[in-house]
């Protein structure tokens, strides 16, 4: 179990990657991506990122270290554009998560204008029973909007999470999709945090060497 509270969605990734190196536990895939790999995973992680809305939205790596950055701006907004906010697809892919989001923003940001964000009701579920009998199920089921304090805040709770490819980018993605949301609130309100639970946030074996790396500092 893990808990980590960061400014940024940079510092709160390289704080998620060590707490994940250092006390997650460790089991061979047998069902699900990357089948015969080891995984190392967090039995429970909750990240609070008090400023997610800080620029650059991607983490930043020197070059020539040795470590490929995990995603760009760029691909944080196609990736906003392409699986988050639009419910199109390609032929190869089972679902997008626009599938099931794109439908509902629009109650969801007319449940918060009526209510000028004095609602619990603002909450998008992603997938449904009819997912289990995918191979690959979604990852990412529940994105949450509730206004505190003059703020929007969007929490979110991943099944499973892959923190050094996944965790950057699925969350900058967010990170835009509540900018939009904001965009349309007609009652004032600020940019607020992110929380993110997950039951089985994981480090594939394939990048032990790069996290190893990374926190090569804190040994």
């Amino acid at each position: 179990m893990a808990y980590v509270r960061e400014r940024t969605i940079e510092s709160a990734w390289r704080m998620v990657l060590w707490n994940c190196a250092r006390y997650g536990y460790s089991y061979r895939i047998k069902k699900g991506s990357y089948e015969g790999q080891l995984r190392k995973q967090l039995d429970h992680l909750t990240v609070v990122i008090e400023e997610p809305y800080t620029r650059p939205l991607a983490v930043w790596l020197p070059e020539n270290c040795g470590i490929p950055a995990p995603t760009s701006e760029e691909r944080i907004q196609q990736y906003f554009y392409d699986y988050l906010a639009t419910d199109t697809k390609c032929d190869m892919e089972d679902y997008t998560y626009g599938q099931h989001i794109a439908p509902q923003l629009p109650k969801v940001i007319d449940l918060l204008n009526r209510s000028k964000g004095a609602t619990n009701q603002a909450c998008m579920n992603i997938g449904g029973q009819e997912n289990i009998d995918l191979d690959d199920p979604p990852c990412l089921r529940v994105v949450d909007f509730k206004v505190v304090d003059g703020r929007l805040n969007m929490t979110v709770f991943f099944r499973s999470w892959d923190i050094f490819v996944g965790f950057p980018e699925n969350l900058g993605g967010l990170q835009l999709l509540k900018e939009y949301i904001l965009m349309q609130l007609k009652f004032p309100v600020e940019d607020g945090q992110i929380t993110a639970y997950s039951s089985g946030a994981h480090i594939y074996e394939q990048y032990f060497p790069l996290v190893n790396l990374l926190n090569a500092h804190k040994c």
